[in-house]
């Protein structure tokens, strides 16, 4: 791991462990079904901490030197635009306000999972619980992919994640930000988001291109069996 990646994730553990009793009074109090309710702002802790969080997984994807950086630029707008309306300022709260009139905020959804964890009563949305499900498997094929890379030591991986997908990471990065979206769907972030998927195509296209110039022939065959996302 280059030590740029090292320095930003110690900070981040730092950071994370100073405001952990803050995050964790706010999980508590959003979980337990109090802050379902309540439109959030002014929470720019909060989002200042989930932006440099998502945006960390950013380390970890391959971009070849050739490829510009429009693909991160576009996936931190994303992040950015999605946690600054989710405990910042909540734009598409206060647009369909203004579009159809303010309305007694009474969000109480049809469909959750309660149950009782060590004495405290938990109230889980099931679009909460999909979203975030969708969400940690995307960081996992982030974090999976990146290992398997750095393992190899250059060359065209092949095995374990990339037997399935050529482009798993991605992959994990697109599901990500489509899990955020099954949760907490706002109108940046339903406009950008199939930008953010033409980008990472147009990517990995180009990415393939330089590397099969590298390795036509182990390219070629790797191609005809396996698929580009799934």
């Amino acid at each position: 791991m280059k030590a740029y990646r090292i320095f930003y994730l110690s900070v981040l553990a730092v950071v994370l462990a100073a405001a952990l009793p803050s995050i964790f009074n706010h999980a508590l109090w959003l979980m337990g079904g109090e802050g379902l309710p309540n439109i959030i702002a002014g929470r720019w802790d909060l989002v200042a901490l989930n932006v440099a969080f998502f945006t960390f997984f950013l380390l970890l994807t391959t971009y070849k030197r050739h490829v510009n950086w429009r693909s991160r630029n576009i996936y931190t707008a994303f992040i950015v635009a999605l946690f600054a309306e989710m405990y910042g300022f909540p734009l598409t709260a206060y647009f369909i306000a203004n579009r159809f009139g303010v309305v007694d905020v009474d969000y109480r959804p049809a469909y959750n999972l309660t149950f009782d964890f060590l004495g405290v009563w938990f109230t889980l949305p099931t679009m909460m619980i999909a979203g975030a499900a969708v969400t940690v498997f995307g960081l996992a094929l982030i974090a999976a992919g990146w290992y398997q890379v750095y393992k190899s030591g250059g060359g065209v991986v092949t095995t374990g994640l990339y037997r399935y997908s050529r482009h798993p990471q991605y992959v994990g990065i697109l599901l990500v930000t489509f899990g955020w979206i099954i949760h907490w769907p706002t109108i940046p972030t339903l406009a950008m988001w199939p930008v953010l998927a033409v980008v990472y195509y147009r990517l990995a296209r180009e990415e393939e291109a330089w590397v099969e110039k590298q390795n036509p022939r182990e390219f070629k065959e790797y191609r005809e069996k396996t698929p580009m996302f799934i």
